[in-house]
């Protein structure tokens, strides 16, 4: 069995709401992963290479204003949320027929954001270039200070 790195991760929510620019981020990650999730289960793609494979080159036609690194992990976001409705529904506990992506949420990989959690701030790549984001935080974050370097997502990672 492969030995793997599990590293850390946080949801940050915003200190001032969203700006107009976040907004308008959300709303379009959301319509490219509910239209992944269409896709994947009209035909039946569950793995994230294959998903993106077919059709991340005709997202970036669509988007070609968005950094490329939003369509990358929206097909993750996808896969996996259609991996688990198919698992739910299998178990007979899935909420209607179709996966849908709901929540207002964007997931950011390290080329998409940089951290300074001295001042609890973000910088995320946006359409627009880069904004600064004041970010709300607890007694969990505290724990990433002085590891800013190490953050990424939560998928197990092979050792090399």
């Amino acid at each position: 069995m492969p030995s793997e790195r599990i590293r850390l991760t946080a949801n940050f929510k915003l200190a001032d709401g969203n700006p107009p620019e976040v907004s308008c981020l959300m709303d379009k990650y959301s319509e490219m992963v509910n239209e992944l999730l269409e896709y994947a289960q009209s035909k039946g793609i569950t793995s994230f290479k294959r998903l993106k494979a077919e059709k991340c080159h005709e997202l970036r036609a669509e988007n070609p204003e968005l950094p490329s690194h939003y369509i990358y992990t929206a097909c993750q976001m996808a896969s996996w949320t259609y991996k688990s409705f198919r698992k739910l529904k299998r178990r007979g506990k899935a909420h209607g027929d179709r996966p849908l992506f709901k929540k207002g949420v964007v997931m950011l990989d390290d080329h998409l954001f940089t951290l300074n959690l001295e001042k609890w701030e973000a910088s995320i790549a946006t359409s627009k270039g880069r904004i600064s984001v004041k970010l709300m935080h607890g007694t969990y974050h505290e724990k990433f200070k002085g590891d800013e370097g190490r953050l990424s997502l939560a998928h197990p990672e092979p050792k090399r």
